[in-house]
């Protein structure tokens, strides 16, 4: 399913949690640390395991298609830093993984040779997933994969709900004056 909205209503969600990774392979770890929390938080501990594999999967296309920043980036690589963007949003019923990344060309679920090393994920995502899709935003696509929660998710206290914020670019000049102050300090 490919469209320019996620998959539910503003309205109905009860929960959000998100996070912004640099694309690196270490951005999978983190992603599935930051999952686990959240699910925690808003116990919903039954759809861990699914959840933390399709995220796993869908992070690390992300990251493929964003492109990996490199151990020792100069600062021309810097400027270019691409994120890969988490979020989990809890509805009633269900949890939707949200994942961003930089490319505009929906996902294709292909299918892999037996002997073949991947090509795999978006199956298991397929699998999984209650249902799943893509929309694109500007300069960017979000692939999403929602999972049935039972029993429904805790509603919150008012003051607590969390607000869904749109994705921010980074700062590019000031990750320049983190990453000179770190220099002067060694």
């Amino acid at each position: 399913m490919t469209g320019r909205e996620p998959p539910y209503r503003p309205q109905s969600v009860r929960f959000v949690d998100q996070l912004s990774l640099t694309a690196a392979r270490s951005s999978v770890s983190a992603s599935r640390h930051f999952l686990r929390l959240a699910l925690a938080k808003w116990q919903a501990a039954a759809v861990e395991d699914d959840v933390l594999l399709i995220a796993s999967e869908l992070v690390t296309n992300a990251v493929t298609v964003t492109g990996e920043l490199a151990e020792s980036p100069t600062w021309a690589e810097l400027e270019g830093l691409g994120l890969v963007h988490v979020r989990l949003v809890g509805l009633r019923d269900s949890v939707v993984v949200e994942v961003w990344d930089v490319s505009d060309e929906p996902p294709v679920l292909k299918h892999a040779d037996d002997d073949a090393e991947g090509g795999r994920g978006l199956f298991l995502v397929q699998r999984l997933a209650s249902r799943w899709g893509s929309y694109r935003t500007a300069g960017a696509k979000v692939v999403w994969a929602e999972l049935a929660a039972r029993p429904p998710l805790p509603r919150r206290q008012a003051s607590e709900r969390s607000v869904a914020r749109p994705v921010v670019r980074p700062d590019v000049a000031f990750l320049r004056r983190v990453l000179l102050g770190l220099d002067s300090a060694l």
